[in-house]
Order: C-alpha cells, then sequence, then structure tokens
C-alpha cells in the first residue's frame, strides 16, 4: 500500500523526530548528584551524566541541605574516614600514570614490576608501546605506575 497523502507522511516523520529529540529534563535528583559529589565527581562529569548545565550542578552542590537525613553506615569494604590517605601519597602518581616516554630501551618482560617512589602503590610495571627499535625488530615499552 503506498500513502498517498502528503500531510500524513509528514505527520509520521514530524512524530519520529519528535520522539529523537533529547529529553529536556534532568535525569538526576538533588540526591543522587550530591551523592555522585561525594563520590568524587567533578561538576563536569555529573553534568554530563545528568544531562543538565554544570551551572545548575553546582547550585545543587553548594545548596545546604539542614533538613538531609544523616549519613548512611560506611559500606562493608569502604576505608574509614580516619584511615584516609596519608599526607606523603597525595603528591604521588595514581596508578596508570607514564613515568617516561616510550623508548627502546633493550627486551624486557612486560608485566615485570619494580619499585617505584614516585607512584602511590609503590611499584611500576613494564608495558609495550606502539612500534618497533630498528636493529631487532622489539617493541619499544615504558614503565607505568601500577
Amino acid at each position: 500500500m503506498t500513502l498517498r497523502r502528503p500531510g500524513l507522511l509528514a505527520a509520521i516523520a514530524l512524530a519520529l523526530y519528535a520522539l529523537a529529540l533529547p529529553r529536556a529534563d534532568a535525569a538526576c535528583s538533588d540526591r543522587k548528584i550530591q551523592s555522585m559529589a561525594g563520590d568524587g565527581r567533578s561538576v563536569k562529569a555529573i553534568a554530563k551524566a545528568c544531562n543538565m548545565p554544570a551551572a545548575k550542578v553546582r547550585g545543587v552542590i553548594g545548596k545546604d541541605d539542614g533538613d538531609a537525613p544523616p549519613p548512611a553506615a560506611r559500606p562493608q569494604g569502604a576505608p574509614r574516614a580516619d584511615k584516609a590517605e596519608p599526607p606523603e601519597a597525595a603528591g604521588k602518581l595514581p596508578s596508570g600514570s607514564g613515568l617516561a616516554m616510550c623508548d627502546c630501551q633493550g627486551s624486557v618482560p612486560y608485566g615485570a614490576k619494580a619499585s617505584e617512589l614516585r607512584c602511590q602503590s609503590g611499584t611500576s610495571i613494564a608495558t609495550p608501546c606502539a612500534g618497533y627499535c630498528p636493529p631487532n625488530g622489539i617493541a619499544p615499552w615504558r614503565r607505568i605506575c601500577s
């Protein structure tokens, strides 16, 4: 069956277009935004996840809720607040941070660990890089914090 009325075709196209548009309403409540901020997410990440402007997220985070319920009990595996990271670990590199540029430094077994004082974990791991080293054809590598 073919459609002979252009108005009907236009109405269907308009309806499909309206359904495909992103919703303007936010997907997150104030409580969820506060929770995400408490988990350490940035304002930009929260705004993107909730599909709302960053200014509105900042307004919700800055809002002081006097009648909010007390915080929930600490989850089973969560660290205690009084046993937070020591101050000397705050300036160290997190896991996955590169310690050097990729280079042809000879061969090394990938995954080999070595102690590294610049990393929070105290160890680094050898990882391969793209490309190859001309004389032997081995892959270049570098160390990253584990």
